[in-house]
Parts: structure tokens; sequence; C-alpha cells
């Protein structure tokens, strides 16, 4: 169940770019840092910082490959989530580099796929894709333009989409990690409407800068029921999962 290092040298030989150029569309590299949204914040992001997430076993590799010098100052986050029978541990990357965090050729698998999330069935059979982080999911949500102004997967990019989809659902337990990810960014933004809903605050950013800040953004007993409702599918399906 462990990824395996043939995972990652398949993403990393593919170059996935929807658009040459693309960083340049938004004005703004919107997607190497965000800075229009953190800019809004009183709080976090005080001082400039790059989050990268990572997929289980991912910074091993780079680490293995060398590659960990391109992200500058940066710290290897890992947040520990307990579920029945399991730890879930996301691992991050946080860098302080200015602009972007990474070089184009060695970029974390999150920086290739941009704007767009694959979804799979259990089976790892991929089904279609969704917005890929939070930030798109506040834009839904206060009616913002979208920041990054991909709308497409253009015909000559796709098989490089598909590839690195082939490369992911080889391994089980980067499959579990893709769900669990897509569970609690749902989670995390149905929480952001009902708070929208309930002080008709249409600031969505502080709604989401509060939530991050106290710690209660996501509703842990409902969120860890579900995640080990997952866990439980992954198992019976693939066998005893290792995370």
């Amino acid at each position: 169940m462990t990824p395996n290092y043939e995972c990652f040298e398949r993403i990393y030989a593919t170059d996935l770019v929807y658009r040459a150029d693309c960083w340049q569309l938004c004005g703004d590299a919107h997607c190497c840092n965000f800075g229009r949204y953190k800019t809004q914040f009183k709080l976090i992001a005080r001082t400039p910082f790059q989050e990268l997430p990572l997929l289980p076993g991912e910074y091993a590799y780079l680490q293995s490959k060398g590659w960990l010098n391109q992200f500058g100052d940066h710290d290897y986050r890992v947040t520990e989530f307990p579920i029945e029978g399991h730890v879930l541990k996301a691992e991050a990357i946080i860098s302080r580099k200015p602009n972007c965090a990474c070089d184009h050729d060695q970029r974390p698998t999150v920086c290739r796929l941009y704007p767009r999330l694959p979804v799979f069935n259990l089976s790892g059979q991929l089904i279609t894709t969704e917005p890929l982080g939070i930030y798109e999911e506040i834009e839904q949500l206060a009616n913002l333009p979208a920041a990054c102004e991909l709308t497409s997967i253009p015909f000559t990019e796709l098989n490089k989409l598909l590839a690195i989809a082939e490369a992911l659902s080889s391994s089980p337990s980067i499959l579990f990690y893709l769900e669990a990810y897509r569970i609690t960014k749902r989670y995390a933004a149905e929480a952001l409407r009902q708070r929208q809903a309930a002080t008709g605050n249409d600031n969505v950013l502080a709604l989401f800068e509060s939530g991050v800040i106290r710690q209660n953004l996501l509703p842990s007993d409902d969120i860890r029921t579900e995640l080990s409702q997952l866990a439980q599918n992954f198992t019976a399906h693939y066998g005893a999962l290792s995370l």
C-alpha cells in the first residue's frame, strides 16, 4: 500500500502545462502564492509563506532526488489526524521563499495539477475533475471572479493529465488521501457557507481566517466519522491500509 517512487517518477516526468506561461494570465502568478487573498488576512500570512501539500511519500521522494533545496528556507510539516484504527498524516512543505516556491521541472504534484483535482472512484478509475483548492470554493461563496483564468483542459494536454491520473491511481494510499482531502475541503466549504448565512457576513475570507485561527472550521466528529467510513471502504477493497 505504501506509495513507491515509480509513481512519482511518472508524475515528475510529465510536464503538464494547461497553457504556455499560464501563470501570467492572472497577472500575479496566483497559483504560486495566492497573494491577492493572503493580503486580505489580518493575522495569518503576515510573514509571506507558501504551503505546498504533498502526497504520501512525496517528501521522501524529493529528498532522495536532492530537490529540497529548491524550496529555500522551508519547514516540513506533518499534521496528524486520528481516525478509528488509523492516523492520517497530512504532509506539506512550508516555504518562505519569495514568489514561486519551486523550480518548474521539479515542482510538486499539486503544482502540476492546479487548478484541477482528479476525482477517482474506489477502484481508481478517473471519473471527473473539480477545483483543487479551498480558495476556489471561497470564490464561489463570495461571488468573486476566478483568480485563475484557466477554464478548460486543452486537448493537447489531456493525455498528460491522464498520465498523472494513472500514476496516482496506481497507489491505493494516494487514492485514499486524495479522497480524504476532498472530504475535508467539502466540510470546510460547507462550514463557511453556514457561517456566511448565519452571520450575514459576505467577507468569506475573514470567516476563513477566523476559522483557521480558532481551529474550529471543521466539525471534528462529523469529519472523523466520514473519514473512518472511507478507511473501512478502502480496507474492504484493497486490504490493510498503510497510512
